[in-house]
């Protein structure tokens, strides 16, 4: 059990901070402004989708 944690931090644990870390600016940023909210949820979907594309290739 514990290899199969170790191997899941291993292969997703950069995905899954990244992921966590946009998220926490988009609640940031939703709680200083409703609009400044919605435009920073907007560019982070640019950029997460840009950089799967580019790991696709």
């Amino acid at each position: 059990m514990a290899k199969i944690i170790s191997n899941l931090l291993s292969n997703w644990g950069t995905v899954m901070l990244f992921i966590t870390g946009l998220a926490l600016i988009a609640v940031a940023a939703f709680t200083f402004n409703v609009v400044f909210g919605y435009l920073v949820a907007g560019f982070e979907l640019c950029l997460a989708a840009y950089i799967l594309d580019k790991e696709r290739g």
